[in-house]
């Protein structure tokens, strides 16, 4: 009987699924999987709040929106203090506007497009996220285990490579920056309060985004980009540092 319910359930969760990439949870939440190259579309009803829905402990670090005059942008939280569940709540203001918003937390970024409009709107959206084999698993090298708590990988110090240098805005340049052949770490200032949104510098010299995360002191970059900019501020208020591979 639970088996021809479960079918049954996905039977109708299927075209949500094969028509979005995202599915719709029992919570009436509206769930993309989190780390799609293409970014998901929040698409409000204007003068109407939309919630975007963040995981449960993570903590908001900065919100950017491209147009902060016709989008109002305001943080919130829900339940009990220790386990809260952040939210973004976001309002436009007119018909037909099309921006987007960067949302930095203490575990990951948001990445999404905007869409003002009185058609389809999505009221609630939040993510599915990827398991981490290291929260069922710790892992042995060298017959010790490392626990998921540990803030960077163990790496051979002959296969670090500190040749970068640096140029921008001085108070978000990092204090070093290196890499072990597969990842690049970039170590900040201790005390810095707001952590600056991190992009890798496309051949084109244009922003792309790569897979990254804040350890509380180091960015942990997945590959070696050539170059590498730390952005805080929009339009222009926008301050600006660049990392680059190379002395």
């Amino acid at each position: 009987m639970l088996r021809q319910m479960f079918v049954i359930f996905l039977a109708a969760l299927w075209p949500a699924v094969a028509a979005a990439g995202a599915v719709t949870a029992p919570d009436g939440v509206l769930r993309y999987p989190f780390g799609e190259r293409t970014p998901p579309t929040l698409r409000c009803k204007p003068l109407f709040v939309c919630d975007l829905v963040l995981e449960p402990g993570e903590s908001i670090v900065n919100v950017a929106v491209g147009d902060s005059v016709r989008w109002l942008i305001a943080p919130a939280s829900s339940g009990a203090t220790e386990s809260a569940t952040p939210h973004v709540l976001v309002k436009p203001t007119e018909a037909g506007l099309h921006t987007n918003l960067i949302v930095t937390t203490s575990r990951r970024t948001y990445y999404l497009a905007l869409v003002s409009s009185y058609s389809n709107p999505m009221p609630r959206i939040g993510f599915l996220y990827p398991q981490d084999p290291q929260s069922a698993f710790s892992t042995l090298i060298g017959g010790h285990a490392v626990h998921p708590d540990m803030s960077l990988p163990v790496a051979a110090i002959d296969k670090l490579d500190f040749n970068y240098r640096m140029s921008g805005d001085r108070s978000l340049q990092p204090v070093r920056a290196f890499n072990d052949g597969s990842h690049t770490y970039l170590q900040m200032p201790p005390g810095m309060t707001n952590v600056p949104v991190l992009f890798a510098i496309g051949s084109d010299g244009k922003n792309t985004l790569v897979n990254y995360r804040f350890t509380g002191q180091y960015y942990v970059v997945d590959g070696v980009p050539e170059g590498i900019a730390l952005v805080e501020g929009s339009d222009k208020h926008q301050r600006r540092a660049l990392v680059t591979r190379g002395s």
